[in-house]
């Protein structure tokens, strides 16, 4: 479940973008487009689909810990750990 309204709009928006990159794709391969175009392209979305994950696992961590009673060390260390993780998707 998405943490609200705003974030559920966003995700929807990011996953049409993907959907259309999707579908020029689709387009590109039924054309018998060059291999590198039809490569590149799929990175594009592969990048996409990393940044919403990242986007996602952001507002999820942030819902829980409105959620969670802990100390502020705790909070930070998860917050550290979020950043971390995210950094990783977006490579």
């Amino acid at each position: 479940m998405m943490a609200n309204e705003q974030m559920r709009k966003s995700v929807l928006q990011r996953l049409g973008t993907i959907k259309g990159h999707i579908a020029g794709i689709e387009k590109m391969v039924g054309e018998d487009k060059n291999c590198e175009d039809v490569l590149f392209q799929l990175s594009a979305v592969m990048g996409a689909m990393n940044k919403l994950s990242a986007h996602i696992l952001e507002g999820y961590t942030e819902a829980c810990l409105t959620e969670v009673n802990m100390d502020d060390e705790g909070h930070q260390r998860i917050k550290d750990l979020t950043k971390t993780m995210i950094t990783m998707l977006k490579k």
